[in-house]
């Protein structure tokens, strides 16, 4: 389990426009994790799409993709999101699950929220004590 990260912005391109957002629209970024210390503890590249707008009540839909990969496995992260929980602050919730190393078979989820968008977030990458059969 891994609380109380930092998540530094290294990179990050897009084709959104922030005034006027589309589905079709999309990002990448890359980012190094810290830990409470400061120390670097892994890296994530992600990537996102606006697919769609809701019809019920006009909410854009996003589709996220991340690969962590930390110093003993990597873990996959992809998860659908309102677009505007991207760029809000508030907690963004995705399922992880363990694809190499130690973290292989087991499942979890990251959570991060945006606190300087575009430079810093905060995050947690969480697992559950029981492995995939």
């Amino acid at each position: 389990m891994f609380e109380n990260l930092s998540e530094h912005l290294t990179t990050f391109a897009n084709d959104i426009d922030f005034e006027e957002p589309k589905p079709g629209q999309s990002g990448t970024y890359e980012s190094e994790l810290r830990d409470p210390s400061g120390a670097a503890i892994g890296t994530v590249e992600g990537s996102y799409r606006i697919v769609t707008r809701r019809e019920s009540d006009g909410v854009l839909l996003a589709c996220i993709n991340e690969k962590i990969a930390l110093t003993d496995g990597v873990v996959h992260v992809e998860a659908w999101a309102r677009f505007e929980n991207l760029i809000s602050g508030e907690w963004l919730y995705c399922p992880a699950v363990g694809v190499s190393g130690r973290y292989a078979g087991r499942t979890g989820f990251r959570q991060w929220r945006p606190v300087e968008l575009g430079k810093t977030a905060e995050a947690k990458l969480v697992f559950f004590t029981t492995q995939l059969s």
